[in-house]
């Protein structure tokens, strides 16, 4: 356990820097009028899987010849994961309380009513009234504080299955 103490810094640092970067995938996205909410933030989540192969493999580059355990390996990733998760969830939240975080979320939320709109009579043939409704009240409900905790459960829980890959891949 001492190990992976000891790597805290280094995680935090490569933390920084996969938000950082995802920061500026999501410039790139807006300065070409895209929003970078729903699916196109996910891909987002290759910066933060790359990261983990990167640690992983250095950990147990540095310990060659000692043991690393599966689970030491698989905690390693999830601390990893979650100080990523939590300083990105952090960041959006601030973003989007921001007056210019505002105005993205506004405009999201005007184009997702729109686009909703356009389809409301298949919605309602195929789903009922109802659906279409609670549809509509879901996205006039995206707040700062709704796009932050997605942004932290979806790192968290996308990143299980890599981790226990990269783990079993790089355990000695």
């Amino acid at each position: 356990m001492r190990e992976i103490v000891g790597q805290l810094p280094r995680l935090l640092w490569v933390s920084l820097l996969c938000v950082l970067l995802m920061g500026v995938y999501c410039y790139v996205l807006t300065i070409n009028d895209i929003i970078p909410l729903a699916g196109k933030k996910a891909p987002s989540f290759v910066i933060v899987l790359l990261a983990q192969v990167y640690l992983a493999k250095n950990w147990v580059g540095a310990n060659r010849g000692a043991s690393v355990h599966f689970l030491k390996l698989f905690l390693f990733q999830y601390i990893f994961v979650f100080i990523t998760a939590l300083i990105g969830a952090l960041s959006l939240y601030y973003f989007y309380e921001s007056a210019s975080g505002l105005a993205v979320l506004q405009d999201y939320i005007r184009l997702s009513v729109h686009e909703l709109g356009q389809y409301k009579d298949v919605i309602i043939k195929q789903e009922g009234k109802e659906y279409y409704f609670q549809l509509m009240q879901g996205i006039q409900g995206i707040n700062a504080f709704s796009i932050a905790r997605d942004e932290f459960s979806q790192k968290l829980f996308l990143a299980f299955l890599p981790n226990l890959l990269i783990s079993l891949y790089y355990k000695q």
